[in-house]
């Protein structure tokens, strides 16, 4: 069945979005597209072979036991390879879609939506999950079970999924290239007309109770969703992508749809495309519009996240102490933030079990406070970023009797984030580069890469581009970016067997 789990997890490695300095980047230049009256059977023409309606039977894999010395193709095609080439266009109702096209056989597709759980209320908390959890079921067009039926005829039942987070609602589907003009209008067809039949409503509230045992058994998580809540306190970003067991009696296919209506303007979307011809993808999405009146783009509040820091602790199964500090960083797109991601990679991690090449063995949070004590299990850094704010800071896990030690040791190595000889900021650099470079040929990243930046700021850089601005950073921006950290109000949370976690004022007091 179709995977529709919130995404919730702690953001611990240096990711392409982490250092995205947007305000450095020059403006992204969009091809204006036009909706385009078109002869229905010339468009169905187009379409690959494909019978909606016929449920084939498996058959044996005719390739099986072939080994690698042995040539399936009499005669191979001659390959045409094409540099990838980033392309961006924009439709006329104002949805972004960009694409690259690096010549793979799979397609990766993400509908990106500006409606994550930071723009719920008081009257609808939980919406953004709700609405995550009707992705791919009954719309205008298709049943839920036409739904689920096409997508496994053409192999991606297993890929697609819906999953909300604290920005965004993101509808991603993985299917074969030449698939695309079917899967489009499935995607564009989840956000424009959901049919919201009560009882898959009501059905898909069951899967509410297990993504919260899904969460509270990933203690990675748990910190990560305490940390929000106690540094973003009763306000947007410490609001849980998760509905709550306690609202869901109040949910009703009109509570979703009017979430959808106040936030699925066509305007706060981005269509990306990895593998696929630009081209290809304009004019399957121009067409998915076209003939449908699109969500008005409504006036609203534009409430800024307002940063309180704070303690949050809970027990939990986990044998072991999972602690987190935090500090306000700066937000998405901004100037300071190549800084922090460098900041964040001085600070780097590791974890007592693990000495592979790039684990970290080398790192500050490795040689201060792994290896410094045989009951620290691991401890990195981490930093995540918003639209106007930012969460940085250092996660822990070590021996529950211990937390106190590992508490201490993890502040003082925060408190020396700031000084930075130049060699060290070389081999950060360095280090930096690597990361962004060789993520990059990961479509899972550069999908999301893409969409979170047209998303959130409008432009979009490349690697190769920051690049640039990561080999301008100085120390003394180093130094101020960390002084400017460390002067925000700290943040806590811990999970787990926490009996032993210092009190609030003594970490803050090693932060001093």
């Amino acid at each position: 069945m179709l995977s529709t789990r919130v995404s919730v997890a702690m953001r611990h490695r240096a990711s392409l979005v982490a250092c995205r300095a947007a305000a450095q980047v020059p403006a992204t230049t969009f091809n204006e597209v036009k909706f385009v009256k078109e002869d229905v059977e010339k468009v169905m023409m187009e379409l690959p072979d494909y019978n909606f309606y016929e449920f084939k039977e498996p058959v044996p894999n005719p390739y099986q036991g072939t080994t690698l010395d042995r040539s399936i193709l009499l005669d191979p095609p001659a390959p045409a390879l094409v540099a990838p080439k980033f392309e961006f266009s924009k439709l006329e109702n104002g949805i972004k879609i960009a694409s690259v096209d690096k010549q793979g056989l799979t397609a990766r597709l993400g509908l990106y939506v500006h409606a994550g759980s930071r723009f719920e209320t008081s009257a609808n908390l939980g919406a953004a999950h709700m609405a995550a959890l009707m992705g791919f079921r009954s719309t205008a067009h298709l049943s839920h079970l036409r739904t689920v039926k096409t997508l496994e005829q053409m192999g991606a039942d297993q890929s697609a999924s819906a999953k909300s987070g604290r920005e965004e609602i993101l509808y991603q589907v993985d299917v074969q290239r030449e698939m695309l003009p079917y899967v489009v209008p499935l995607m564009v067809g989840n956000v424009i007309f959901p049919r919201m039949l009560p009882w898959e409503v009501k059905s898909a509230q069951g899967d509410v109770k297990t993504d919260k045992e899904a969460l509270m058994s990933n203690p990675d998580s748990m910190v990560s969703e305490l940390l929000h809540k106690a540094a973003y306190c009763n306000n947007t970003l410490g609001r849980s992508p998760l509905m709550s067991e306690r609202s869901m009696g109040y949910f009703t296919p009109e509570t979703v749809r009017g979430y959808l209506l106040d936030h699925f303007a066509p305007e706060r979307m981005v269509f990306v495309g990895v593998n696929v011809q630009h081209a290809e993808l304009t004019k399957w999405v121009m067409r998915s519009f076209a003939d449908y009146n699109a969500i008005p783009m409504k006036k609203r509040e534009d409430t800024k996240a307002t940063y309180t820091g704070g303690d949050m602790r809970m027990e939990g199964k986990s044998p072991y102490c999972h602690l987190a500090l935090g500090l306000q960083s700066c937000a998405f797109g901004h100037a300071e933030l190549a800084p922090v991601a460098l900041i964040q990679e001085l600070l780097g991690g590791g974890a007592a079990a693990t000495s592979t090449i790039g684990s970290g063995v080398t790192s500050r949070l490795s040689t201060q406070v792994v290896k410094q004590s045989p009951f620290v299990e691991s401890c990195m850094a981490f930093n995540t970023s918003y639209a106007d704010s930012g969460l940085f800071g250092v996660y822990g896990v070590g021996q529950a009797e211990k937390a106190g030690d590992m508490a201490m040791a993890m502040a003082t190595a925060l408190k020396g984030a700031g000084s930075v000889t130049k060699d060290e900021l070389a081999k950060a650099k360095a280090m930096l580069k690597g990361k962004m470079l060789r993520q990059a040929d990961n479509d899972s990243e550069l999908m999301q890469d893409m969409g979170q930046q047209l998303l959130l700021t409008g432009k979009y850089g490349s690697a190769a581009e920051f690049t640039k601005i990561i080999d301008a950073v100085t120390e003394a921006e180093v130094a101020d970016c960390a002084k400017k950290m460390l002067g925000s109000k700290l943040s806590v949370a811990a999970f787990g067997d926490i009996h032993a976690v210092p009190a609030y004022a003594t970490i803050e007091g090693a932060l001093k």
